[in-house]
């Protein structure tokens, strides 16, 4: 059963491997390999949680296998509890020394708690142990970037790329210190080099784009956002910067897309409204224009820019007593600051802007990112494919075997709470329900219905802690649409993670 399970799980049928799991479980509870390889299957499945209480029962009933504290480490890094991480990290490598990504994470993790000179201990034993690896060189370079020493980072950048002159995160680092200090020729060659290695690596299309719009090179830089944005069809850098370019060679159309898609996935972008709405002005959209520009007004009623856009809109619609309103506001403004006041143009010294700006008078500068670390690369071989069966998530109905199994039992009061609870739900009454499927798994704690819509409930009031350990128990008991559920829960936390 246990060669079935492990050959489900390499065939990357993560449900079907549960399944079988659970059976050897159910009949070798003492057993702590069903557990951990349970645990592998719903780290697949991005059931995170659900990993880490399977790598717990592992542990406790062997300790002394490092695979399990490496699994619940990883499973905590995708939950940012770097700290818990850590501590697995710490254990495996006192038992598999020679683990280099063991080390890797356990420095990254470090990095990410901001314990900078812990994590350079780390990557010196890295370095100790693995001279002739790019990558402990490359964490070294990214703590030396985040202590702001750009030149002693790009000494040990040096170093990892002496070691493997086509190590792509080292590449990848020296065009941006070198794009950092302006040095943009030199930073397209590097950044060159690293897409013949990776085509497919968007940041450094982007990068590269950045680069070529500081030479002038505004249709090379036009390119490499188009191909980075096939690759990443979200990258909010990439549609924005490929915005103002269009906007630069006139494509206004093209422009007002990108500003759209921009808006779409972040509407409190004020940068974005500007720029749409003086796009619309442009192509003769003036109430969508006059829309955009009180909209960015009533957010920030000092742009004075944003009044003096709005007037000329409203002129065009002969709205001439809101046009004199708003120039008579500007001319208020300006004897009050002594004329202090000048609009932005669209040629200014300083070209680019960090992301983190929000000084509307930098609307029309390209976005660089607020520093040149990479992003963190966690090392793992547990890289399966997630299954995502996309049905629909709704409360569910015990089905007919499961009524057969409680019908004429003592236990047949179970089915009657559970459609108490039920029927509550669908009323609206969700802490009634909540109480109500809690009473049923008092009861029976095998029964994934009660797991499963207790769980819905849960994440329907918000409560993502109580909710996620619900399904993923519901999924170990065979309702396996609760993976789907985790799942896109977790795509959630993450896009607001970046969102903040």
């Amino acid at each position: 059963m246990m060669n079935i399970a492990r050959n489900a799980l390499s065939y990357d049928d993560y449900v079907l491997s549960i399944s079988y799991f659970n059976i050897v479980i159910n009949y070798k509870p003492h057993l702590y390999e069903p557990y951990f390889f349970r645990g592998v299957a719903k780290f697949y499945l991005e059931d995170y949680s659900g990993t880490i209480s399977d790598c717990n029962e592992a542990i406790r009933r062997n300790p002394y296998y490092p695979s399990s504290y490496e699994l619940r480490g990883l499973a905590h890094i995708n939950l940012s509890h770097f700290a818990e991480a850590i501590k697995d990290y710490e254990t495996a490598t006192e038992m598999t020394p020679e683990n280099r990504s063991l080390w890797h994470n356990l420095a990254l993790c470090y990095m990410e708690l901001d314990s900078l000179n812990q994590a350079d201990s780390i990557t010196d034993i890295i370095i100790k142990k693995w001279a002739k690896h790019a990558d402990g060189y490359n964490i070294k370079a990214q703590i030396l970037l985040q202590k702001k020493d750009t030149t002693a980072a790009e000494a040990i950048i040096d170093k990892a790329l002496d070691v493997d002159r086509y190590n792509i995160s080292a590449l990848t680092a020296k065009a941006n210190i070198l794009m950092t200090h302006e040095q943009y020729d030199e930073a397209v060659n590097y950044y060159t080099e690293s897409l013949r290695l990776s085509p497919k690596n968007a940041g450094c299309l982007i990068n590269r784009a950045l680069c070529y719009y500081h030479l002038n090179k505004y249709r090379d830089a036009m390119a490499d956002y188009d191909q980075a944005l096939v690759f990443e069809p979200q990258n909010f850098v990439g549609h924005y910067n490929r915005g103002l370019l269009r906007a630069n060679v006139g494509e206004d159309n093209l422009a007002i897309e990108d500003f759209n898609f921009i808006l779409s996935i972040d509407p409190d972008d004020m940068m974005a409204t500007f720029n749409r709405a003086t796009l619309l002005e442009n192509i003769g959209d003036y109430r969508g224009a006059i829309r955009d520009y009180t909209t960015v007004i009533n957010e920030f009623p000092k742009f004075l820019y944003g009044y003096e856009r709005r007037a000329a809109a409203r002129r065009k619609i002969g709205d001439t007593a809101g046009a004199s309103r708003d120039e008579e506001h500007v001319l208020k403004e300006q004897i009050a600051h002594r004329y202090g006041y000048s609009t932005p143009t669209s040629r200014q010294k300083n070209k680019t802007r960090k992301k983190s700006t929000i000084n509307l008078d930098d609307y029309q500068k390209l976005i660089e990112e607020d520093d040149s670390i990479q992003e963190q690369v966690y090392e793992s071989e547990y890289r399966g494919k997630v299954q995502n069966r996309e049905q629909e998530a709704k409360l569910i109905l015990p089905n007919e075997h499961t009524y057969n199994i409680y019908r004429g039992t003592s236990q047949e009061g179970i089915i009657t709470t559970f459609e108490k609870a039920y029927q509550s739900a669908q009323s609206g009454h969700l802490y009634e329900a909540i109480d109500g499927f809690t009473q049923v798994l008092r009861q029976n704690d095998t029964f994934a219905e009660a797991y499963f819509n207790r769980g819905l409930l849960h994440l329907l009031l918000d409560n993502p802690e109580l909710a996620i350990p619900d399904l993923s128990k519901a999924g170990e008991l065979g309702i396996y649409q609760a993976y789907n559920i985790i799942k896109k829960n977790q795509n959630i936390k993450q896009k607001n993670k970046k969102k903040l």
